[in-house]
């Protein structure tokens, strides 16, 4: 599994404005490495490209409250996951231990949150006493999910712009798509006037993109837990449309990788909502994604298992080290990287 060490200060804790200020480092099918900007991106594609990008939207789903236990207050956070049916949700709670089933949690707004049984080692159920369905209360208090190395997960309003998609529609995630961050309508609209088509998919994204790879006892990495993701039979006929001219499907973030190779991979009775626990590793070959625009994600997790899958190993490393060396700014908020490969290829990209 590919490692490195990431300094904290690399770490990006704000967006750069514009946001298609940010660098981006091109990847061609040589292995050649190219500083650029996201500006510039146009250059590199070519007009018969498929973009694809997750238009899932980010909701606010993270809330601190205070726990009463044994005549102590204590702070706590918990971050909802999915709505499972009226007040009652699944949720990741931190710190975990101290969430036991029966316990409650008061919230802004006078609304209680009843610890409920865990699901599993890592979430747990919550009801939201009084808060309805629940979407007045999130926005009203709820906070953007930033990840814990952001300004230790605590969002404020600006992060409602900065971690959300221009393209973001269909609300259910709770981790941003972060390669799309970089876009801008002015970008977007270059992109069309270039001849490259624009389609979008939609993957809801769940814990599995930011919980901790795990490993068993025999050293074999688990899986990531499943993500749900919408079929829609257009999708495959604009890719084939695609091929057919001889240009690139282009994925805009793992997430969308994960949701074309899902399609790929699984049969799909006609249009509507599936779950994917596809896991994309080294050893994957690619069917559908012939290159993608992605950021640099954290040592040891399932982003960057896939895109050494994409990539190899050995131009993995020397892509992350110039990154380093070249002071790219990592992770949500930072600069990306476009893996460029040949049109209409297979792009196997060895081990």
């Amino acid at each position: 599994m590919f490692s490195y060490e990431l300094p904290r200060e690399k770490i990006a804790q704000r967006p750069v404005q514009p946001y298609d200020a940010a660098k981006l480092l091109v990847i061609d099918q040589h292995g050649s490495l190219h500083d650029s900007t996201f500006r510039d991106l146009p250059a590199f594609l070519m007009p018969r490209d498929l973009l694809v990008f997750n238009n899932t939207k980010v909701i606010p789903a993270r809330l601190f409250g205070t726990l009463t236990n044994s005549g102590r207050e204590r702070q706590v956070e918990i971050l909802l996951l999915r709505q499972t049916h009226g007040e009652e949700w699944r949720a990741l709670g931190r710190p975990m231990k101290s969430l036991v089933p029966g316990c409650e949690v008061r919230l802004q707004g006078g609304i209680v949150a009843e610890m409920g049984p865990r699901s599993g080692d890592r979430e747990l159920t919550v009801r939201l006493r009084g808060s309805g369905d629940g979407d007045e209360f999130l926005t009203r208090f709820g906070t953007m999910p930033i990840p814990p190395y952001i300004r230790g997960g605590k969002g404020d309003e600006q992060d409602r712009r900065d971690y959300q998609s221009p393209l973001a529609r269909e609300s259910g995630s709770v981790a941003a798509p972060t390669a799309s961050l970089h876009f801008t309508e002015s970008l977007l609209s270059r992109i069309r006037d270039a001849g490259v088509a624009l389609a979008e998919v939609t993957l809801h994204v769940g814990p599995a993109s930011f919980l901790a790879l795990e490993t068993d006892s025999a050293g074999q990495i688990a899986p990531p837990g499943g993500e749900q993701y919408f079929y829609d039979p257009e999708i495959v006929a604009q890719i084939a449309q695609t091929r057919s001219k001889g240009g690139r499907v282009i994925a805009v973030g793992t997430t969308v990788v994960r949701c074309l190779e899902s399609i790929a991979a699984f049969p799909h009775q006609g249009a509507g909502w599936f779950e994917t626990k596809l896991f994309l590793t080294p050893d994957h070959e690619f069917q559908y994604v012939d290159g993608v625009i992605t950021n640099f994600h954290q040592p040891e997790t399932t982003h960057l298992l896939l895109v050494e899958a994409l990539m190899g190993r050995e131009l993995l490393e020397r892509a992350y080290a110039f990154a380093l060396e070249n002071n790219y700014r990592f992770l949500s908020y930072g600069d990306g990287m476009f893996i460029s490969s040949v049109a209409g290829a297979n792009p196997k990209r060895g081990k």
